[in-house]
């Protein structure tokens, strides 16, 4: 747990550094603790006597911080030396780094060669105005070595555009459930498999008489929308389907609504209109018996200066839906690209392949990433300062998980809007056919939004 811990708060160190967007010095990094030498990380022995097919070339990387992208950077000379490639990395706070990249490819510019992006924001837009080099015929180049069939599968679906694919994905975070094991013994209750226990066990350990609350959920609407999808997608529902016809007033999303306003009920009053944080803190200061939400955040319940519950702390896999299946949502955050634009096409894949490939990727890892690679989760150098735990439920999410935790349409965060004010009317206590009326006008609106995109 000890080692969980000190990884984790690096974590936290990283995490902010993305939702803050602040640019990182990498020499102030810690090191990793098990440091790759020149050979491991894939240069020569001799790197000037090897071959350099890109002698002379230079390619700029615009991107923004994080685990794997300071292990890119910590490596980067010996990539250079290796390729003869010289690689101008600019990093940026995440929304200057998007319009950077916007800016360049609109005007059809050719200053930046390797671009970063998030799949589930920017994929429409910028596949539909031709932003991106699909990548196949590279992936297909680089054979075994490189293993792209070792990305999960959700990360090579969100990044593959009608067969294209677009992007390598470096950073992915997925829906998982933690657990109170003091809690979860005092009140004599098992950790849940499926959407029945859940909802039993939360009525086992709603004890308000004790300020002990079943569980942690981010309750308000907007908020809410991207951990209600893996319930959504559990009881055979969508936001739209492959035709954007809206379907978020069918009886599928229907009963999600219904259910996920249930689990609310069993938190700590205010859970309806709870944020993100009141969700952190309400497990952390064990309160709550259970939480759902995003395994990128375990590090907030590993501090023993911030978190009751560290040495009480279980991890377990997002409960099995209605349908039969696992759903949770196992998104990637952030994916590499090649501009569409760029004079350096080949010598950026280069930069990619060796930034995403397997090595890297361990380093990136230990960088305090997460890795949408099968093989990375199973490395014994991340066993070594990694819950082992938590390591399987990484796993089984990448293997189980649906590639988006919020609708992917072109217009994403109106519908998202949308969809966050039926989870208010349904907290609010609507059932059956008042809750079909009373959120089928948001479902007409996003209807429309799609219609418009069509």
């Amino acid at each position: 747990m000890k080692k969980l811990v000190a990884l984790l708060l690096a974590l936290a160190i990283a995490f902010t550094m993305v939702a803050c967007a602040t640019q990182t010095d990498p020499n102030g990094t810690a090191k990793p603790s098990n440091p790759t030498t020149p050979s491991a990380a894939g240069a020569t022995e001799d790197p000037a006597a090897a071959a350099k097919p890109f002698e002379g070339t230079t390619i700029t990387v615009v991107t923004t911080s994080s685990g794997p992208v300071l292990a890119a950077q910590k490596y980067l000379s010996e990539f250079e030396a290796e390729t003869g490639i010289k690689v101008n990395m600019e990093l940026y706070e995440f929304q200057e780094t998007i319009d950077k990249i916007n800016i360049n490819a609109g005007a059809g510019g050719s200053d930046i060669d390797v671009i970063c992006y998030r799949p589930i924001q920017e994929t429409a837009a910028w596949y539909n105005n031709g932003y991106f080099k699909p990548l196949n015929d590279y992936i297909a180049a680089s054979g075994a070595d490189y293993d792209y069939e070792d990305f999960f599968p959700s990360a090579r679906e969100v990044t593959t555009v009608n067969n294209d694919i677009i992007g390598i994905p470096y950073l992915v975070e997925g829906e998982m459930l933690w657990y109170n094991t003091e809690l979860l013994e005092r009140y004599g209750a098992t950790v849940p498999t499926n959407f029945d226990e859940l909802l039993e066990t939360c009525k086992k350990l709603y004890d308000p008489a004790n300020n002990v609350y079943a569980i942690s959920l981010r309750g308000e609407g907007n908020g809410a929308v991207t951990q209600f999808s893996g319930f959504l997608y559990g009881f055979g529902g969508d936001f739209f389907d492959e035709n954007l016809n809206a379907t978020m007033n069918t009886p599928e999303a229907l009963a999600a609504l219904e259910y996920y306003a249930e689990l609310v009920k069993y938190g700590p009053d205010g859970m309806a209109a709870g944020s993100t944080n009141d969700s952190i803190n309400w497990f952390s200061n064990g309160i709550t018996a259970m939480r759902i939400d995003a395994y990128a955040q375990t590090f907030n319940h590993t501090d023993p200066d911030t978190s009751v519950i560290y040495d009480k702390l279980g991890f377990a896999r997002f409960p099995m839906g209605t349908i039969g299946a696992y759903t949770p949502y196992n998104i990637v955050a952030w994916a590499w690209g090649i501009s569409s634009t760029s004079k350096n096409q080949d010598a950026a894949w280069e930069f990619i392949k060796w930034a995403s490939g397997k090595e890297m990727d361990v380093q990136g890892m230990i960088e305090t990433g997460f890795s949408a690679r099968t093989s990375t989760w199973g490395d014994d150098r991340v066993a070594a300062v990694v819950d082992p735990a938590l390591m399987q439920v990484v796993q089984q999410t990448g293997d189980d998980g649906y590639p988006y935790d919020r609708p992917h349409n072109a217009n994403a965060s109106e519908v998202r809007a949308l969809v966050g004010k039926m989870i208010d009317l349904a907290n609010t206590g609507l059932r059956g056919a008042d809750l079909a009326a009373a959120i089928e006008p948001f479902n007409q609106q996003i209807q429309t939004i799609l219609d418009g995109e069509k």
